[in-house]
């Protein structure tokens, strides 16, 4: 299953209305037109429709239909990785109520701005051009089209996304086009550099020609007004070696002034960099603090410390250190040398803001360099080490998780034998305060895991096998669930929402709640699309629907589906729609 789908349209799906949602008549839209894909925004507020020819946007809140145009070109969403560097696409932007269309090829890109207010059109321009080549490499290359986050509620969202309701689904436009809210503004990675356009007006606010090439992430900073701008390789010889193109570069958010560039080594993965106080952050291979003012790295603790890993790094070549070091071959001759890498995660801090974190080094106190694995606090500003625990895991387990709540840090490790373990330190002291029985997993084999979540007191943890409700404290088992017990086969995917959490087998999905009782499970094939909410889960195959009632722990509909009608649902549920056998008309069921 593709965690980062939201909806699909046109399956064959169902011929009868579920009598679920009998309260009230359905609201019908006429489309008028036969759509290929119907997509909602995150905050289920509006549809779009299209096909290669047509697209419509409505309000479902007052099932009003804001605008229905054509397009010029036939989309531009990805099918099976394929690149087309010809298309039509679209950004939808729900807090700021704008809807615009980008519409490329190779020498020339068109952009219309609507107001989804009212449909009228705020501005257009054919000046910003795009560089179309670049994106087929990124896409290409670092297979940017399957990354996804999952936030702490469970939404699941793209990181850049996470910040002002902004939706695509083209993946093409993604890799070219960032948004920040707090500028109002657009960001094209253009031909001639970085171009900032007024997203309401459509004014050309600046070019930075100085900022070309493979842009992974951009990130604002409000303090320093600053953007930063994290490059990547941008052509498949870059991969064997990285080049120039990996370095973050600083560029004055109100005028477009290049100000520092940096280098970095390692793994980019989009979400991890952050900005602490006058610090930026790199947790990629390495760790890094940079300097916001200057672009300098700090010369602290941190810096003298990752020597050693840096040396491995530059002597092994770039992305084959990083593959190395998690275990692979890069595609080339099994080899026997294998590095710790330095999971790139989220960063945790204490109630003094110093930073807790997990870490590998050696003997000597070296990062990066060595099979133990360790607890530092760190002053980021000052770069030094404020205290450290050593040998907290030894050589065969490596870190893939961790999380940090009511001041305890928790961590997740993989080792031989396809086990996990969870230990607990105190964020105060460092001092270990537990370790979890382990438990056999399949993480080793497929290179994923499933998360654990804190809540309510509790650790759940997910493996292959079953799920393990712990204590908190202490980390003793409350409850074990075994996914034969669930019906569900071996775990691929788990859901965490505010209610619980959906486990997804080889067989079927499993709900559980936070205190480890389980809710129901489900036998299912060919799972499509799921929505969770506090009352009810949704769940979408290839010929059936299910509705199971959270509150009365009940399957409360399963309908399955014939001829040419289908049901596509919004992000949350809170939408139901049922398409017609003609696939022009929808029936909407809030």
């Amino acid at each position: 299953m593709t965690t980062n789908k939201i909806t699909i349209l046109l399956m064959l799906l169902l011929a009868g209305l579920p009598s679920v949602y009998p309260m009230s008549d359905p609201a019908v839209i006429d489309l008028g037109f036969v759509p290929d894909y119907i997509d909602f925004s995150y905050d289920d507020r509006y549809m779009v429709a299209e096909n290669d020819v047509r697209y419509q946007v409505w309000d479902l809140n007052t099932q009003t239909k804001i605008l229905d145009n054509k397009h010029p070109f036939k989309l531009g969403r990805l099918l099976k990785s394929t690149v087309v560097p010809t298309g039509s696409g679209y950004f939808l932007f729900g807090s700021e109520q704008v809807f615009m269309t980008v519409d490329y090829q190779n020498n020339s890109t068109e952009v219309k701005a609507y107001d989804l207010k009212n449909g009228q059109r705020l501005w257009e321009t054919d000046q910003l051009h795009m560089a179309i080549s670049l994106a087929e490499t990124l896409i290409r290359v670092h297979a940017m089209d399957i990354v996804s986050v999952e936030a702490a509620d469970g939404t699941r969202l793209n990181p850049q996304y996470a910040v002002g309701n902004f939706f695509t689904r083209n993946k093409m436009l993604d890799r070219l086009i960032n948004y920040v809210p707090e500028k109002q503004a657009l960001f094209f990675n253009g031909k001639h550099g970085l171009q900032a356009v007024d997203i309401r007006s459509g004014k050309m606010l600046w070019t930075a020609e100085g900022v070309k090439g493979g842009i992974g992430e951009l990130i604002y900073n409000a303090t320093t007004q600053q953007l930063l701008a994290i490059k990547v390789p941008t052509s498949e010889g870059a991969i064997d070696q990285l080049t120039a193109n990996t370095e973050v570069q600083a560029i004055d958010a109100d005028n477009g002034t290049l100000q520092w560039r940096v280098d970095y080594t390692g793994d980019f993965v989009p979400g991890y960099a952050s900005v602490v106080g006058n610090t930026l952050v790199l947790p990629y291979l390495e760790l890094a603090f940079i300097d916001l003012e200057n672009g300098v790295e700090r010369n602290g603790d941190i810096k003298s410390r990752m020597e050693g890993a840096r040396n491995v790094t530059k002597g092994l070549g770039g992305l084959m250190a990083i593959d190395n070091a998690l275990g692979g071959n890069f595609g080339k001759a099994e080899t026997t040398t294998k590095y710790d890498r330095l999971v790139p995660r989220s960063l945790h801090f204490d109630d003094n803001g110093k930073l807790c974190y997990f870490t590998t080094f050696n003997k000597d106190g070296k990062i990066g360099n060595g099979g133990k694995k360790g607890f530092l606090k760190i002053d980021i500003h000052q770069d030094k080490v404020l205290q450290e625990t050593f040998n907290l895991l030894g050589d065969s387990w490596t870190p893939i998780q961790d999380e940090m709540v009511d001041g305890v840090f928790y961590v997740k490790a993989s080792g031989n034998m396809n086990r996990t373990v969870i230990k607990a330190i105190d964020g105060t002291t460092g001092e270990e305060l537990f370790e979890t029985e382990k438990a056999k997993n399949s993480a080793d084999v497929s290179k994923m895991f499933s998360p654990f979540l804190i809540a309510n007191g509790r650790i759940i943890d997910i493996v292959s096998r079953g799920i393990y409700t712990l204590d908190a404290k202490t980390g003793k088992e409350i409850s074990y669930t075994a996914t034969k017990d669930l019906g569900v086969g071996t775990v691929v995917f788990s859901h965490f929402f505010e209610k619980g959490v959906l486990i997804f087998g080889t067989k079927g999905v499993g709900i559980m709640d936070y205190e480890g009782e389980v809710v129901q499970s489900v036998e299912t094939k060919n799972l499509k699309d799921f929505a969770a909410n506090a009352n009810e889960v949704l769940l979408l195959e290839n010929k059936k629907f299910t509705r199971i009632d959270l509150l009365g722990k009940k399957v409360a509909e399963t309908v399955r589906f014939k001829n040419r009608e289908s049901i596509v649902f919004s992000p949350s549920g809170k939408h139901v729609m049922k398409v017609n056998a003609n696939g022009d008309k929808i029936e909407q069921y809030n």
